[in-house]
């Protein structure tokens, strides 16, 4: 065996075994019989290619895929993404009883029936039922925004908080809405390690409540910026990722305004420019929080078209 081809053997090793058993053979006779015979060393352009070749195995990423396939599996992961992110803020909350007046039963049940019905959508979307999914999606949003109603009717005791709101139900609706109708959509299994995300991200967000540690006041939107940044640079490997944070972390954006507009008022969405004083600055914090998502969905979208190409 001389130098060079014991070079590719060393590089192939990255790639898992069953894929090494079945393949490997074949694409080290392709290395070698391209390179010409005074070669020592497989060049960088080879090693960048084998490089990302395995990591695209093992990410489940290497499959050929049309753009528009690549749009579906973003849409249904950042929908489910979502509809766990908004079921674990329903659910944290209730622990949150600073004022020691204990938690009214009616918030209770409310809180409880926003988080079983993303539960019960989620489970519609890994089943493929695309249009119940987006139902209950909406019906938890409807019941999240009359929440704060129904628990100052039925409470007897003072309650402190009830969260307002959130723009990311809707957004779980508008997600969902283009895949009803068109059949299943193949995800690779290793995808939906990205579920863990919005887990980590109610986890710091509650401890940071719970705790009152300032350090993790912004703990929910730091992982979102994170995630999403990286994923950028895992576009190289997989475009589906990038695309699926820059979809999900649109609710954050619009999370931004969901106060002004509970607390302002239905009034400063008609009338903008006459309340412009109070909605400058929202708007401008949202323009800067659509950078990241914008550039995911950007990139993301057009490494899946030359993908798709290839």
């Amino acid at each position: 065996m001389t130098e060079l081809e014991r070079r590719y053997t060393r590089l192939l090793r990255l790639y898992p075994t069953g894929y090494r058993q079945a393949r490997g053979a074949e694409m080290l006779a392709v290395l070698m019989d391209s390179a010409p015979p005074d070669r020592r060393r497989p060049q960088w352009r080879e090693v960048r290619g084998l490089i990302l070749g395995a990591l695209r195995v093992r990410a489940g990423a290497n499959d050929r895929r049309t753009a528009g396939q690549s749009w579906r599996v973003a849409l249904r992961a950042a929908a489910l993404m979502l509809l766990i992110q908004y079921a674990g803020n329903a659910l944290w909350p209730l622990m949150y009883n600073p004022d020691d007046a204990g938690v009214p039963i009616a918030q209770v049940a409310v809180s409880i029936a926003i988080a079983t019905a993303c539960v019960l959508a989620i489970v519609a979307v890994f089943r493929g039922a695309y249009l119940a999914a987006a139902v209950v999606s909406a019906g938890a949003f409807v019941l999240e925004t009359i929440g704060p109603q129904i628990v100052a009717h039925f409470a007897t005791l003072p309650y402190s908080t009830f969260g307002l709101s959130s723009g990311g139900l809707p957004l779980v609706v508008v997600l969902l809405i283009p895949l009803i109708g068109r059949g299943p959509v193949v995800v690779p299994r290793k995808l939906n390690l990205l579920l863990l995300v919005p887990v980590v991200s109610v986890a710091l967000n509650a401890y940071g409540t719970l705790t009152q540690d300032p350090d993790f006041q912004t703990g929910s939107r730091a992982v979102w910026q994170t995630f999403a940044v990286a994923a950028i640079l895992w576009s190289v490997v997989d475009e589906r990722v990038a695309m699926t944070f820059g979809l999900a972390f649109f609710s954050v954006v619009v999370d931004r305004a969901m106060p002004d507009l509970v607390l302002g008022g239905w009034s400063t969405w008609r009338w903008p420019l006459t309340d412009w004083s109070m909605w400058r600055w929202t708007l401008a914090d949202m323009a800067i929080l659509a950078i990241l998502p914008v550039l995911d969905i950007a990139i993301g979208a057009t490494v899946a078209v030359r993908r798709a190409r290839i």
